[in-house]
């Protein structure tokens, strides 16, 4: 074994020098004897190999003592301070070397891992056809609206819209409706609802926004379709995003969240046994952790039982308490400890969920969506009169100067400002028919009656 300073077996400074070496002891050298049989090369190289081999052979004798269990003596000799190359190499601790390996190779997992994501992650596409423009072509007599075509506009960079809706199963009625603008560049994200009895204009007996994408599934026609062109009439353009969710995916989604908690005003008592399926809602009053049912129950909730608890603004009111709810998840979702549970909120969404986005589109947005804090997030309601009714069924009118100017503040990606001139809607209000490409989709006469 090599010794501190020493060149290894046969070396000038190891113990086991040979007769040619400078300094050459005899194999009749005792450890005890402090000496060589040759007391002319007396010299520091004699007196390291005689430290190291006394230590050496206490080393022995206390092994020796403890495999018949003794403990053997404590004294410490002048030898025990020499210590050789290997066991210097032994005695040198290994962790920080290994805490540098394993940065290392973190550090490179992560930049490849970047690397993969800014490949994989895009950017969805927005429309290019710019603002509806109605002028070119005229509605033929029988009230089917013309399709529009599009105006010049210029859609600003990092600006994205998108239309949710939340699909009955049974029915196919879209009854929970949001349109919004997500502005990544000055990180804000604006939704407005569209109540599911807003009068559009479309040409069926039944004029309600709820009605367009069960009429065309009902009959075999592209319900996609329908929906997308009803609500670009509303908006003045097509929006570059959309998602149809089976309202049942949002349990899943809530629960992968862990819950949301929110403070339920009055107790939820509801069982309407006639729907299909039977629907059945009990939520205590109080502050609580919803699960993703109760939170789908609590958006689902329209009157009590008894009549103690009903809404007393009818759809508008409860699109109020819907908003409450959908900022409590928001907020909640956008806690860092989510980022975990984002694969399981995934397949929750697209198992239950036709839409033009994709993977790559959401994790893009998914990266703008963490940045951005509650007080980013906006939700409105379309300016609306509730009291609205046509041959004795219920509409809710939308006041059509009042979108214009809200549509221009919170939702309009582009750099002009849309009009009137680019929408297509109706309302009528005390007896006054408002039409913005003057006539009614199928006729004032398509209305259904109901006596």
């Amino acid at each position: 074994m090599h010794i501190f300073g020493g060149n290894g077996r046969g070396g000038r400074h190891s113990a086991s020098g040979g007769p040619d070496d400078d300094y050459y002891y005899s194999d009749g050298f005792d450890s005890d004897d402090a000496s060589y049989d040759d007391g002319e090369h007396y010299d520091d190289d004699y007196d390291y190999d005689r430290r190291y081999a006394e230590r050496m052979e206490r080393v022995e004798r206390r092994e020796r003592y403890a495999a018949r269990g003794q403990e053997g003596p404590r004294q410490r000799f002048e030898s025990d301070d020499i210590i050789s190359r290997e066991e210097r190499r032994a005695m040198r601790p290994r962790w920080p070397r290994r805490l540098l390996a394993a940065f290392l190779t973190l550090a490179v997992l992560a930049v490849g891992a970047y690397a993969g994501y800014r490949v994989w992650a895009k950017a969805p596409e927005t429309e290019q056809g710019g603002l509806n423009d109605y002028t070119t072509e005229q509605p033929e007599e029988s009230g089917v609206a013309a399709e529009a075509p599009d105006s010049a506009a210029s859609h600003r960079d990092g600006v994205y819209t998108f239309l949710i809706s939340g699909i009955d199963v049974v029915g196919y009625h879209n009854d929970t409706n949001l349109v919004g603008m997500f502005d990544t560049v000055n990180g804000k994200l604006n939704i407005v609802s569209l109540p599911r009895d807003m009068l559009v204009n479309v040409n069926l007996n039944i004029k309600k926004i709820n009605q367009p994408y069960a009429a065309a599934k009902n009959n075999n026609q592209d319900a996609t379709a329908a929906l997308l062109d009803t609500v670009s009439d509303i908006l003045g353009y097509e929006v570059d995003m959309y998602a149809f969710v089976n309202i049942e995916a949002a349990a899943e989604i809530v629960d992968a969240i862990g819950g949301v908690y929110f403070d339920i005003p009055y107790d939820m008592d509801w069982d309407a046994p006639d729907q299909d399926p039977p629907l059945h809602i009990h939520i205590k009053a109080g502050p609580q952790t919803l699960d993703g049912e109760n939170f789908v129950n609590a958006m689902r909730f329209r009157m009590s039982n008894d009549g103690s608890h009903t809404y007393a603004g009818g759809d508008i009111q409860r699109i109020e308490f819907q908003h409450e709810l959908l900022m409590a998840f928001a907020e909640q979702a956008l806690q860092f400890g989510n980022i975990a549970n984002l694969g399981e909120i995934y397949s929750a969404v697209m198992e239950n969920t036709e839409t033009n986005v994709s993977l790559g589109n959401i994790m893009f947005l998914l990266e703008q969506f963490l940045k951005l804090d509650g007080e980013d997030i906006s939700f409105h309601t379309i300016p609306n009169r509730m009291d609205g009714m046509i041959n004795g069924l219920n509409y809710v009118m939308p006041l059509i100067d009042d979108w214009v100017v809200m549509l221009n503040e919170y939702l309009n990606p582009f750099d002009v400002e849309i009009t009137k001139e680019n929408l297509n809607m109706i309302s009528y209000i005390d007896g006054v028919w408002t039409m913005t490409q003057g006539y009614i989709a199928g006729g004032e006469e398509s209305f259904a009656y109901f006596g």
